[in-house]
């Protein structure tokens, strides 16, 4: 499918740290490099098949738990087999990478690997709410959803994202499988420290029930 989808609040794969996603069934690792570039591949090294989110940053490059191969940011070239220190990797030995992209409040990333990140306008500081995950199809979270939250109204902006507009809230649904979701949402603005863990608290709240109430329906 040649579109984007949130995977990821920016702020959850610091510099140097691996994380797994999964995206219609494709299993990522996202992991971010010394420098802060952000790197999505499928999750499995080309030489046994081992995740790689088993391994670990190393300043620019990642490096397989396995057999210690390690693969480069950006295009994950194989860089280094110890078991042959001195021999250049061919330049087939890479992981599968995909498009990624930050707009500042999430890391989205699009499965079709020529596809070119949106040109997206410059906008203010937004705040993502913890990612819901649900054990439901994204239809029916987009059913539950569409009948309201928290009593104000949901309006369907494509099949994978909605908008509650009194709440200025964005939902973006990522279809991890055909029955698993994951749901994310992000507030138009930046919320002050001091009320940031109780709005946190109180959407958390609510999208808990959403989820409930999808995976009741699935």
């Amino acid at each position: 499918m040649n579109r984007w989808f949130a995977v990821s609040a920016c702020g959850e794969v610091p510099h140097g740290q691996v994380a797994q996603s999964q995206l219609l069934g494709q299993e990522l690792v996202l992991w971010r490099s010394a420098a802060g570039a952000l790197n999505a591949w499928e999750n499995r090294c080309p030489h046994r098949g081992v995740r790689l989110t088993l391994g670990a940053c190393v300043g620019e490059e990642l490096r397989c738990q396995y057999h210690a191969w390690r693969f480069a940011s950006g295009s994950g070239q194989c860089t280094h087999i110890p078991s042959h220190p001195h021999q250049k990797p061919a330049g087939t030995i890479r992981p599968q990478v995909f498009p990624v992209f930050e707009d500042g409040t999430f890391a989205w990333v699009n499965l079709t690997r020529e596809a070119v990140s949106p040109q997206r306008p410059a906008a203010g500081i937004d705040t993502a709410l913890r990612s819901i995950f649900a054990r439901a199809p994204v239809a029916a979270v987009r059913q539950v959803l569409l009948r309201g939250y928290a009593d104000q109204s949901v309006g369907l902006v494509d099949e994978f994202t909605l908008d509650a507009t009194e709440y200025a809230l964005r939902f973006m649904l990522q279809p991890v499988t055909e029955g698993q979701t994951i749901i994310h949402a992000r507030l138009q603005g930046e919320v002050t420290a001091a009320k940031r863990m109780t709005v946190l608290r109180h959407h958390n709240v609510l999208m808990s029930a959403v989820r409930d109430h999808a995976e009741a329906a699935a």
